[in-house]
């Protein structure tokens, strides 16, 4: 179920990527791809009818259904977005699997104090131009409509999906705090999914790239510049998240996101409460919920304000951004140029060795030593018409006699004009 930026990225990189071995152990990941699963939060929550969402989306909860129904072991279906979903629709979501299925919920869960942070940088690379500032004071206000209330409240999204399901069957799984070893988290996960958690590979696999401060913010001032010029969804997300941001401006350290003063306060006191609701739902805790609560004492004096970034200092960040921008340019023409480099000598492989097959092939029918399948593919290659025509005839009398007319007729204007040519050579004479 999520939520976002709760090692989600990193848990789905590393089932994703050793798909089969997931299988092998029993565990099923449906359909063909992780978007597919994006897709499903969109089916589930009624909002795959928007233009910019491919149409195949409307209905793709049905398709996991049935597929995970058909599979006799685990079956998992994983993104973060289902935490977006209302009461009414996790409870339809569920039924769809009928009365027999075991239907669990897993959700990540970790300490607000970080989730903050983390989810400003994540809705600016979704194209938001709200300042840090004023996205703490929104969410002190604690409204549950908020986007960030309902995937982030996880006691919420808990009782949302699990109000029709026992409570061992509802799972929250804690993140360790910062700077603990990735295969903590992944070792809790795996486990609960009945998975060999050390029989997996995690070098490759990556969380969601975080930004500095300093990027995120030229990233906030670059989309009130651009307004609606690169749509989102559309290029937006491949080429101001993915290139811009996720490819050019992580690559810079810059100041910690961070939550400081007042608003850490405001952090930990919400994260305490949402530990005690997650205990009173008396549902099955991975890890500890004392992880949910972060650890820090900031100074009385400091009302938890973002820091100020001057301009010249965006201006530097921007330059350099720009040449990351240029780099990954030339790096994408040389890739392409590369590319056709390849495609070049392989069209000309294909066809010295088309040339040579037709010319051994020649010979080989001259010499009365080609076989039935070599003549197959010399006929479907170089005499396609005649081919087709004899198969057809074979299957249809009626144009065995047509064929026999051609020929006939074909032998007969051979000889002529053989006796044609003899004629004009002998009146020459």
């Amino acid at each position: 179920m999520g939520s976002p930026k709760t090692g989600t990225t990193f848990l789905q990189q590393v089932l994703w990527s050793q798909r089969g071995r997931a299988q092998a152990q029993g565990l099923l990941l449906p359909l063909k791809s992780f978007n597919d699963h994006y897709l499903a939060t969109r089916d589930v929550r009624h909002d795959a009818d928007d233009p910019e969402i491919p149409k195949r989306a409307v209905g793709i909860w049905d398709k996991f259904v049935a597929e995970s129904l058909a599979w006799e072991g685990t079956v998992l279906i994983s993104h973060e977005l289902f935490a977006g979903a209302s009461a009414e629709h996790a409870r339809a979501a569920i039924e769809r699997f009928g009365q027999d299925a075991e239907v669990h919920v897993v959700l990540t869960a970790r300490d607000l104090a970080r989730q903050i942070p983390a989810e400003w940088q994540e809705h600016v690379k979704h194209r938001s131009t709200e300042t840090y500032d004023a996205f703490l004071a929104r969410l002190r206000e604690e409204d549950p409509r908020q986007w960030f209330w309902l995937v982030q409240d996880c006691a919420g999204v808990l009782e949302r999906w699990g109000a029709s399901l026992p409570r061992d069957r509802v799972h929250v799984v804690t993140v360790p705090p910062a700077g603990s070893d990735p295969s903590v988290l992944w070792t809790r996960f795996a486990g609960l999914l009945g998975l060999d958690p050390d029989s997996f590979d995690l070098e490759g696999s990556r969380s969601n790239t975080s930004l500095g401060f300093e990027q995120a913010e030229l990233l906030r001032q670059l989309n009130e510049r651009l307004g609606d010029r690169i749509p989102f969804p559309g290029p937006y997300s491949p080429d101001v998240k993915e290139l811009f941001a996720q490819t050019v401006l992580a690559r810079h350290p810059g100041l910690k996101i961070e939550l400081t003063g007042d608003a850490f306060r405001f952090a930990a006191d919400r994260s305490r409460r949402m530990a005690e609701e997650i205990k009173a739902l008396d549902v099955d805790v991975v890890g500890d919920l004392a992880e949910l609560v972060p650890d820090g004492h900031p100074s009385a004096d400091d009302d938890g304000s973002a820091p100020v970034i001057a301009q010249a200092r965006l201006l530097e960040e921007s330059m350099e951004a720009i040449i990351g921008v240029l780099e990954e340019y030339k790096l994408k023409r040389r890739e392409n140029a590369d590319m056709r480099r390849e495609l070049v000598e392989l069209r000309n492989r294909l066809r010295a060795t088309d040339r040579e097959f037709a010319q051994n092939a020649a010979d080989r029918a001259k010499g009365g030593i080609i076989d039935e399948y070599e003549q197959l593919i010399y006929d479907m290659r170089y005499r396609p018409i005649p081919h087709l025509g004899v198969g057809l005839s074979q299957r249809w009398p009626w144009l065995m006699s047509v064929r026999h007319r051609y020929w006939a007729t074909a032998g007969f204007l051979r000889r002529t004009r053989a006796r044609l040519r003899g004629l004009r050579r002998r009146d020459g004479a």
